[in-house]
């Protein structure tokens, strides 16, 4: 008969940069081989609930349950111990994870993607201020300008000196995917680069987030790690084009300020960004 036995004094929590974490020891006795400890995972035997990947500590609802060693007892032929990791995954040690957690996949584990960012602002050249940025950040349209059309403008306020651009504050946020994977899909990655959002895209507006592309990494037998980087401008990518004159000199009005100014889109290819990967769906 397979019995379990909790070593209850191994209960012990610690926290380590703020992070919490805690352990628990088992005895497992009556299992000839390990593979049957291993099983044993997530029943209920002889009372007790033997933990398994993601079930949460007794006695603290944010801890799940992260690793374990399985180990034999020396001098026996069918006890074996074993040790359990747990992580805090909420803000608190006493709060459940909720449904919005999903503690099946961990970090470092295959499957689990992880989101982070970088606010900031730079600086662009600009003829104009508070010109009309085009539709979805596509240039054309007779009310935004077009570069082949002289007699259509941005509009705005003209901002240059005698044909000499302004720099003006462009805010823009960097987002890092980082996603655990069997097999890095490299076509799909190409395929993408400097293309921006046909969709609403982690909460961006259409054709604001550009991805650049991904980073490649592999920490084990068919385990890599890859990081996507993309690019979310209030100004949808967009720069702001002079009409030249012959000279290949902005061309000016009375007032000595670019006469005609047009939007220019370098990336104008769109796709919906949730195809680089199917791990993106729950984010």
């Amino acid at each position: 008969m397979s019995t379990w036995i909790e070593k209850l004094e191994s209960r012990s929590i610690q926290s380590s940069g703020g992070r919490g974490t805690g352990t628990r020891t088992f005895f497992a006795s009556g299992y000839t081989d390990i593979k049957q400890v291993f099983n044993s995972f997530g029943k209920t035997i002889g009372g007790l609930e033997v933990p398994e990947k993601g079930s949460s500590h007794p006695d603290f609802q944010g801890l799940v349950a992260r690793d374990f060693t399985i180990a034999p007892v020396d001098g026996h032929s069918d006890l074996w111990r074993v040790d359990w990791a747990y992580e805090m995954v909420t803000i608190s040690y006493f709060s459940s994870p909720g449904t919005g957690v999903n503690v099946d996949t961990l970090p470092n584990e295959v499957g689990y993607v992880e989101l982070s960012s970088e606010i900031r602002a730079e600086f662009a050249l600009r003829y104009r201020e508070d010109a009309a940025t085009p539709r979805d950040g596509d240039p054309g349209e007779p009310d935004y300008g077009d570069p082949e059309d002289p007699d259509n403008d941005i509009g705005g306020r003209p901002i240059d000196m005698a044909g000499n651009p302004t720099s003006v504050i462009r805010r823009i946020q960097e987002l890092t995917l980082t996603e655990t994977v069997n097999a890095p899909a490299f076509g799909i990655y190409g395929s993408f680069r400097f293309v921006r959002n046909s969709k609403p895209f982690l909460g961006a507006d259409v054709g604001r987030v550009l991805y650049r592309g991904a980073s490649v990494r592999r920490t084990g037998l068919n385990v890599y790690v890859v990081s996507h980087s993309f690019v979310d401008d209030e100004f949808y990518h967009l720069e702001q084009q002079p009409l030249l004159d012959q000279d290949g000199r902005p061309a000016l009005n009375d007032e000595k300020k670019a006469s005609k100014v047009s939007w220019v889109q370098p990336f104008s290819a769109k796709a919906d960004l949730y195809g680089i990967s199917s791990q993106f769906a729950g984010l």
